[in-house]
C-alpha cells in the first residue's frame, strides 16, 4: 500500500507534484494559506486544508500522512527572514506521539551555494557568511537533525518550464549578466517525476535515510548560448549581454543524485528551448 502523503504548500510546483502523485495510486493532501486558495484547491478534487506556519496546532490531518513534503518558499528575495521558524514548527509537531510522519522531504534550493564559483556539490563547503546561504542552510539542518526516520533535502536548480520560460527573464532590453558562465536549471517534470522515484525507492528501503540530493539538469551550456536561443525561441528581441565579471561561475553537479536511478526528462535545456521554439511558432500561427 501506498504512502499518504502531505504536500505543504500548493503552488507551481507543489500542486502538479499533488496531481501527479494522486495519478500515481497515492492518498494525498495538500495545504494553501488563504480559505480561497483552499477552495480552488477543492474544486480540482484535492483534499485541501489551511496552514499558515507557524501555526500548525490544528493540522491533524497533515500529521496524520506517513510522509510530508515541504514545498514552501523561503522567501528570501522579499526580505524575509523566519523560514527557519517555519521548519521548526513542522518539525515539532511531526515528531509529537499523535504523529504518523516517517518521512520528510524538503525542497530547497541551490542558492545554497551562492558565492561559491567552479564546480560545486552536496560536500562543498558552504558561504555561511551570507545571509541566504544561512538562512537555507540552517532550514536543512533542522531537518537532517530530526528525530524522523527518514529525511531528504533535495536543493532544486533554478525551476523552468511551462509559464517559466527563460526567455522572459530579461525584458525590456535588461543586460544578462555574465555570458561565460554556465547555467543550473531543471525543468518541473523532471523535479516531479524526480519526487516520485525517490518516494517508490524509499519505500522499496533502497536509499539511504538522510540525504541530500542536487537536482540539476546534468548539460551545463554557457548563459549566452541558452538566452540567445532562449530569447529566439520567443521570437523576442535579441538578448543583450552584460561584461564577464566572474572569474568562474558555479557548475552544480551530484555526487549522490546516481543513487536514485533517475532518468532525466530533459537532461539538456538546449534540446527543450527546441520544444519551446515549435510551440511559440504554432501559437502565432
Amino acid at each position: 500500500m501506498k504512502d499518504q502523503i502531505a504536500i505543504i504548500g500548493a503552488g507551481w510546483l507543489g500542486l502538479p507534484l499533488a496531481k501527479y502523485l494522486k495519478q500515481d495510486g497515492h492518498s494525498v493532501v495538500v495545504t494553501a494559506t488563504t480559505a480561497f486558495a483552499v477552495e480552488k484547491l477543492a474544486a480540482q478534487q484535492l483534499q485541501a486544508y489551511l496552514f499558515n506556519l507557524p501555526e500548525v496546532e490544528n493540522s491533524s490531518e497533515v500529521f496524520h500522512c506517513q510522509t510530508l513534503i515541504i514545498c514552501i518558499p523561503p522567501g528570501i528575495r522579499y526580505g524575509k527572514s523566519d523560514y527557519p521558524e517555519k521548519i521548526v514548527a513542522i518539525i515539532k509537531q511531526a515528531e509529537q506521539s499523535t504523529s504518523k510522519v516517517e518521512s520528510i522531504i524538503l525542497l530547497s534550493s541551490t542558492s545554497v551555494y551562492n558565492g561559491l564559483q567552479g564546480p560545486v556539490n552536496e560536500d562543498s563547503a558552504l558561504n555561511l557568511n551570507a545571509e541566504k546561504v544561512a538562512i537555507l542552510h540552517r532550514a536543512e539542518q533542522l531537518v537532517s537533525a530530526s528525530k524522523i526516520p527518514h529525511k531528504t533535502v533535495l536543493r532544486l536548480a533554478g525551476l523552468v518550464g511551462y509559464d517559466r520560460q527563460p526567455g522572459r527573464f530579461f525584458k525590456n532590453g535588461k543586460a544578462i549578466a555574465n555570458p561565460d558562465s554556465v547555467i543550473n536549471l531543471i525543468h518541473r517534470d523532471d523535479v516531479v517525476a524526480i519526487i516520485a522515484n525517490l518516494l517508490s525507492q524509499q519505500q522499496q528501503n533502497n536509499i539511504g535515510t538522510d540525504q541530500i540530493y542536487n537536482c540539476v539538469a546534468p548539460k551545463h551550456p554557457t548563459r549566452r548560448q541558452f538566452y540567445q536561443k532562449a530569447i529566439a525561441a520567443l521570437t523576442q528581441p535579441s538578448a543583450i549581454f552584460s561584461e564577464q565579471c566572474e572569474i568562474n561561475g558555479k557548475l552544480i553537479e551530484s555526487i549522490y543524485f546516481e543513487k536514485l536511478h533517475y532518468q532525466f526528462h530533459y537532461p539538456d535545456m538546449m534540446t527543450w528551448l527546441d520544444k519551446v521554439e515549435l510551440n511559440s511558432k504554432f501559437e502565432g500561427k
